[in-house]
């Protein structure tokens, strides 16, 4: 609709998840793939008038409620229809708050930076998974993984081949039913553009130099009006993630030997 107003994103939310229901109603039967990429929580926020003022957390709350609500429906709707034994529902998100937007930003603390940074604030990201019977409830996995690996995952599930070209996800479900299972990944690699700015292998991160966009201690905007970043560089530096998921710390000198690894992974 070329000619969206304010008033029609408050029900974007609401038409996602009906569509959603309706397209699983439809193909029940049979085999069939969702995928859902809300609009919000990205800026700007709106949210329907049935969650609007209902968090106690200002509008981004409210927003996160109402996705919070989709989510349910979308369960619901799995378990009316018996589905819920034989589909894998994973939940994620694609980057870090938008640091700068402040009150309708959220936040990645105690993680570094935001959005547009390749620090984990920018980057990491939660993922729930569920498939009650398969996956154990309740259960936690703190190997990393990306979103790179989920086609490879999903066709080792579904049975399907891979495509001919070479593509950089492995297959990870040991991941999720594992809780002893390792990433088959050596090291995964963080692109910003063209740039390659670091590389993560197992606890340890290290960032080749490069600048990056930082709230630098300030606070971000109000109502939607986005303030301005400032610049600033990181030089080659190590950080231990299972001591500081701040990223704060650089320990290469104390590491030459996994300093010298991970700069080899990146040459």
């Amino acid at each position: 609709n070329p000619r969206v107003s304010g008033e029609d994103q408050e029900l974007l939310t609401t038409q996602y998840t009906e569509r959603a229901v309706s397209f699983i109603e439809k193909n029940k039967d049979k085999p069939f793939f969702v995928y859902l990429p809300h609009s919000m929580v990205h800026v700007p926020l709106y949210v329907s008038d049935k969650f609007k003022g209902k968090s106690g957390a200002g509008l981004f709350g409210d927003v996160m409620m109402e996705v919070d609500w989709s989510v349910g429906r979308i369960l619901d709707t799995l378990r009316k229809n018996d589905l819920a034994k034989n589909t894998l529902v994973l939940f994620t998100s694609d980057n870090g708050p938008w640091l700068n937007y402040g009150d309708h930003a959220g936040s990645a603390a105690p993680l570094r930076e935001g959005k547009g940074t390749m620090f984990d604030g920018g980057c990491r990201e939660p993922t729930l998974a569920w498939w009650p019977g398969v996956i154990p409830p309740g259960s936690v996995c703190r190997e990393p993984a990306m979103t790179i690996d989920l086609l490879p995952t999903i066709a080792h599930l579904a049975g399907a081949k891979l495509p001919k070209r070479r593509i950089d996800g492995k297959n990870v479900w040991p991941l999720f039913t594992d809780d002893k299972a390792k990433s088959p990944h050596e090291a995964y690699y963080f692109y910003y553009g063209n740039q390659l700015q670091a590389v993560r292998s197992g606890k340890w991160k290290l960032h080749f130099p490069h600048g990056y966009r930082t709230m630098a201690g300030k606070p971000g905007g109000t109502g939607g009006i986005p303030t301005k970043y400032s610049q600033a560089k990181i030089g080659l530096s190590l950080f231990d993630l299972s001591k500081d998921v701040g990223e704060s710390k650089d320990v290469k000198e104390n590491h030459p030997e996994v300093t010298a690894r991970l700069s080899a992974l990146g040459a």
